[in-house]
């Protein structure tokens, strides 16, 4: 890569280092501050909009306008300018930004003036022969012209928030999705044309899963909050709710996935009966209320939640984890109620569809879901059609016969310390990408987490002292990383991943795949330095197991316990019963407000200094509670604020 090295006012910017280089000091840049300071470079003087960014910078990714506000506001803090008195980055009210600092590459900054003068001339007489060249080489040359497809991306939605289950009518003129707020996902429908948005549900609940009817007329969906589970049909006139009905009540917090028949006489839906039990595939009949449990193969963890209907034919696309964890596809015939097993992959994927034809499948690329690839009924044949920047979910055809539709982000999740005593939080890990899974380690002095930095996720580790950060690793795989702990002495890292665990070796960065075999894990922790001890099912029961590094094997410990939260304190270990009850130092602890492993696998609390840690179970709630070990008494932590992963220290 050619190192262009700009000279901007009195400071020198390389694009290849990624470095500002003042008299003094060299500040390194993140990436995307970098490449919106080169488009800068390459544009001085000239007026740049926001969406101009977005499709040269960001490539067309879909994210808000206060995402290029954040790496702007970043960028200037680099440079150390005065966003009210600039020398660099003029901002242009409701237009955009003009990059007005005194710019030259670094290779011509310094040509006189008279040689400038005295080569012009030259310059001009060898660009017209250049000129002519080129437009006789265009007159003589016969020209092919290629039929190469050409894909485009455009967004629908530019709204702050995550947006989920898109769906456009049959008609084109309408866009369906949810948003997430606080409390959950509320429904939104959109008039293309117009640009009119209009909320369908209410706000104290999680709506999902629209589907629109033939004649776009009404759409359905699933509703819950808490105290109903509901799929509700809404009929619209003018963008309005005309009426709006309860077709079937399905049990509380079965939070699967609807659909209509190819008449709209039927839906199909996937189902729970309750917390425990896996997702099961339903038709019901809207006028009669008949419902029926579809012939379908057994299920396994939260069983088979998505699905796709055939765009013309009587049948259904099941993609769903088989019994050692990979991901399995079936085709369910509707009539002849009948399932044929297509394929398997050992992959981290998700949400099959057919392709309009409904002769091929469509699923998001391995993780981190950043492509579109269509493959055979065989899981061969694989080809890319649509390769992106962005992380993509949600997957659905237009009935134009050739489009998709599909939700489009690009995360920026951050790491914060929480001081107790000032109540106040800090951001230590600000990258403009997804920063996870903070794990402080025993001595305080290292923090390790999860970054898409280097853009597939990669173990980093951040020097408390030193204020500095590192990558560590270096996975080659597309792997969905749901945990990361320390062990006792902090030599080792263990990583949890969808279907197994990594050992990390904290000095070299070395990883290897722990020997288990391929099911799923849940409370990942440490026991020893060389132990590692975890949860698997046997016989229908969670059970914890030990691994040995040493020895390589696995051994069963201790039948009673479903789970055990090993610490380096051992007054701090926490052992949860196979009747789902909490004993901290040989007291039982009340458990009644929250959920002691979520739905990641992975411990929901934390235990330090005489007091329990943990996130609250409830829709409405976003806060983490303290309580005191000997009185149980409860107190607010941390207020409005649902963390992915908790890492309490002393402090915070």
């Amino acid at each position: 890569m050619t190192d262009n090295i700009w000279k901007i006012n009195d400071v020198l910017f390389s694009e290849a280092k990624q470095t500002l280089s003042f008299e003094k000091q060299t500040i390194q840049l993140e990436f995307r501050e970098s490449v919106v300071l080169a488009y800068f470079c390459n544009h001085p003087n000239q007026q740049i909009t926001r969406n101009e960014l977005i499709e040269n910078v960001w490539q067309g990714q879909i994210i808000t306008d206060n995402a290029v506000n954040r790496v702007i506001t970043k960028l200037r803090k680099a440079l150390d300018d005065d966003a009210r008195n600039s020398k660099f980055i003029q901002t242009l009210p409701r237009i955009g930004y003009k990059f007005i600092a005194h710019i030259c590459l670094i290779k011509s900054c310094k040509l006189e003036s008279s040689v400038l003068k005295k080569h012009s001339y030259q310059w001009r007489v060898a660009s017209i022969i250049l000129l002519l060249i080129v437009a006789t080489y265009w007159v003589l040359t016969p020209r092919v012209q290629e039929n190469k497809p050409i894909k485009t991306v455009s967004a629908l939605t530019r709204e702050a928030g995550l947006e989920s289950d898109a769906a456009i009518s049959p008609n084109g003129k309408f866009l369906s999705y949810s948003s997430q707020n606080k409390g959950g996902n509320i429904l939104f429908i959109k008039n293309i044309a117009r640009g009119i948005v209009t909320q369908l549900s209410d706000n104290t609940g999680d709506a999902s899963s629209a589907s629109w009817s033939v004649d776009s007329a009404n759409l359905i969906y699933l509703y819950n909050n808490g105290s109903v589970c509901q799929i509700k049909r809404v009929y619209l006139s003018n963008n309005e709710i005309s009426k709006e009905e309860v077709i079937h009540n399905c049990p509380i917090s079965s939070y699967g996935r609807v659909a209509y028949s190819h008449d709209n006489t039927q839906i199909i839906y996937s189902e729970k009966q309750t917390g425990k039990q896996p997702y099961l595939l339903y038709t019901l009949d809207i006028q009669s209320g008949y419902k029926q449990k579809l012939n379908q193969p057994a299920t396994f963890n939260a069983g088979h939640i998505f699905f796709d209907l055939h765009p013309s034919e009587d049948k259904v696309l099941l993609s769903t984890p088989d019994e050692q964890q990979w991901h399995a596809f079936y085709l369910l015939d509707l009539k002849e109620s009948t399932f044929a097993y297509l394929f398997k992959k050992d992959e981290y994927i998700c949400c099959a569809i057919f392709d309009h034809a409904g002769n091929k499948i469509v699923v998001m690329g391995p993780y981190p879901n950043e492509s579109l690839v269509e493959m055979d009924f065989t899981g061969n044949n694989i080809t890319k059609i649509l390769n992106s920047t962005h992380l993509i979910s949600s997957v659905s055809r237009i009935t134009n016969s050739t489009d998709y539709i599909y939700s489009g982000s690009q995360l920026n999740f951050d790491i914060s310390f929480y001081d107790e005593k000032l109540k106040t939080s800090v951001v230590i890990i600000d990258s403009s990408v997804v920063d996870r899974l903070p794990a402080i380690s025993n001595d305080n002095e290292q923090l390790a987490y999860i970054s898409r930095e280097a853009s597939t996720a990669q173990v980093w580790l951040y020097d408390v002292k030193s204020n500095s950060k590192k990558q560590l690793t270096q996975f080659a795989d597309h792997q969905h990383y749901q945990d990361l702990q320390f062990s006792p002495y902090d030599t080792r890292l263990s990583v949890l991943m969808s279907y197994g665990i990594k050992l990390i070796d904290v000095s070299t960065g070395k990883a290897k795949l722990v020997k288990i075999p391929q099911q799923v894990v849940r409370g990942m922790s440490w026991f020893d330095d060389s132990t590692l001890a975890f949860s698997i099912e046997t016989e229908g029961k969670w059970r914890v197991h030990h691994y040995s590094i040493i020895t390589e094997k696995i051994a069963l410990i201790d039948e009673n316990w479903a789970y055990i939260k090993y610490s380096k304190n051992q007054k701090e270990t926490a052992f949860i019963s196979q009747n789902n009850e909490l004993y901290i130092n040989d007291n039982r602890i009340t458990t009644v407000e929250f959920n002691m492993i979520d739905y990641n696998r992975i411990f929901n609390f934390q235990v330090k200094d005489e007091h329990l840690y943990y996130r609250e179970n409830s829709p409405k709630s976003l806060n983490v509670i303290k309580k005191h070990l000997t009185s149980q008494q409860s107190e607010l932590f941390l207020e409005s604020e649902y963390p992915t992963k908790l890492s309490i220290v002393t402090n915070g």
